[in-house]
């Protein structure tokens, strides 16, 4: 069920700056304007299968991007690291690779080490052949604990042709060996592995086995065999994963869930799916893992974030295209992509809940007509998420800005009471003259009771041609 909100506009600055035991009942008199968004840096960009792409370390944010400096196959950008001081405001950009691929999937994820430093690795996006490395896993690490602006020389593992996305995990069980989850060997999810704090990977294997379907009921035609995932960890010995079949634009998707824990594969429920593939072959394809959303030619799942709630029980946010079936097997066809909605899971330790939340409006182009304004969960209070959307999330009217009679995608707060069956929606941003898009928020250990959320505003083309800059709410000092 969809509801408009009742909480005013000002209320929100309340909601995000306060801790979360005054969270549930705001007092509008008292709560301060909503600031604006501070600008944190320019000309950059991220995907949204990269893990973490923010972190918050001490009183240090630390964010990655892609500059979308020039356009069209050949266009080239910068790999940057940002962090802002959160005392002071400052910030500085370091680039770990000038002149990269200008695509925002080479965004880099990091890991915070024991010790101090971090660890970054990106990796290319298929495009140009004439572009060099095409088959590198690249990483860095910070030379001294605490100093993020010097960063050891790039080192690469060669790991298949198609190399995409980097997810790193570091399990205190397992003696502190680190994972990088990326697509891979076969253009389907592999890891490698780190037992000595990233100073050097090797291949761990291939996590699951899709190809692209052929002769399979749900599978549109065009190209296919590349599921997508993304990955949470839980304490010490756990990682919990979400994937779909494919992309939405091969198959009609489900989402599906497992989780990691001493080298096997487990059900939603703790049942062994099978053991961890240590090899460049694997047994297990997304649909052995739990089901958590049947998708069909009306409802095409593609996930946007998960986090673990209070009781350690993981929760997802995902889109759904409705009625895309028009579109099936033709690229760019203007009705297909229009009417995005998004979902809520819930695992409650028996079965997985699933509501529709709101409407996530129309795609952001043609060709890729699943790409939504994507969604992001509070990871320190997940009765909490933020949506970035072009339509109403209560009504599905279409936003227009009486800024410029145009229509944007603006950034909403969305707050439940009852584990993600309803939520109450709040401008963060509204009747902007620009776009606010694939909204983030850090895990922040220290937060207590604060938030730091982060999005891209601007323009966005297509992932290789986009003018967007990073903006953020921060907290208060």
């Amino acid at each position: 069920m969809l509801r408009r909100s009742t909480l005013t506009f000002v209320a929100l600055a309340l909601a995000l700056f306060l801790p979360a035991a005054l969270r549930a009942a705001p007092t509008p008199a008292l709560a301060p304007a909503l600031p604006a968004p501070t600008l944190l840096k320019t000309n950059g960009g991220w995907c949204w299968f990269q893990d973490e792409r923010a972190l918050v370390i001490g009183d240090t944010l630390l964010f990655g991007s892609v500059a979308g400096s020039t356009r069209g196959p050949s266009a080239v950008g910068d790999i940057d690291a940002t962090t802002v001081d959160l005392r002071s405001g400052r910030s500085h950009t370091t680039t770990l690779h000038p002149k990269f691929q200008g695509d925002d999937h080479d965004v880099p994820a990091f890991l915070a080490l024991p010790d101090g430093r971090v660890l970054a690795t990106y990796q290319s996006h298929g495009g140009d052949k004439k572009f060099i490395g095409l088959d590198l896993m690249r990483w860095r690490r910070t030379v001294r604990p605490g100093d993020f602006t010097e960063w050891t020389p790039e080192q690469t593992l060669p790991v298949g042709a198609g190399v995409s996305y980097s997810n790193l995990f570091r399990l205190g069980a397992e003696g502190g060996r680190i994972y990088n989850f990326h697509r891979g060997v076969g253009y389907n999810p592999n890891y490698l592995v780190s037992t000595d704090d990233g100073a050097t990977f090797s291949y761990g294997g291939r996590l699951l086995s899709w190809p692209r379907p052929v002769g399979e009921p749900l599978a549109t035609g065009i190209d296919g065999g590349r599921p997508y995932l993304k990955y949470v960890q839980a304490g010490d010995d756990t990682i919990h994963l979400i994937a779909t079949d494919d992309h939405p634009r091969a198959y009609d998707n489900s989402i599906y869930h497992a989780f990691i824990r001493a080298g096997k594969l487990h059900h939603s429920d703790g049942r062994v799916i099978a053991p961890l593939s240590t090899t460049n072959e694997s047994t297990v394809a997304p649909r052995d893992l739990t089901t958590v959303f049947q998708g069909d030619a009306h409802h095409v799942a593609w996930m946007c974030d998960v986090h673990l709630d209070q009781a350690g029980h993981p929760r997802i946010v995902f889109s759904v295209q409705r009625d895309g079936t028009q579109g099936r097997g033709v690229r760019d066809i203007k009705i297909d992509g229009q009417d995005h909605r998004f979902y809520h899971a819930r695992w409650n330790g028996t079965k997985w809940l699933v509501h529709e939340i709101a409407h996530a409006g129309s795609r952001l182009y043609a060709g890729e007509d699943d790409y939504t304004g994507l969604a992001a969960i509070d990871p320190q209070d997940p009765s909490v998420v933020y949506i970035s959307t072009n339509a109403d999330p209560a009504t599905g009217a279409a936003l227009i800005s009486n800024a410029d009679q145009k229509r944007h995608w603006e950034i909403y707060r969305g707050y439940t009471t009852d584990d993600g069956a309803t939520f109450t929606w709040t401008p963060v941003t509204r009747h902007s003259t620009t776009d606010n898009l694939r909204p983030i928020v850090p895990i922040w250990q220290e937060a207590r009771g604060r938030t730091i959320l982060l999005w891209l505003r601007g323009t966005y083309r297509r992932y290789t041609d986009y003018d967007l800059d990073v903006v953020g709410l921060l907290p208060s000092t």
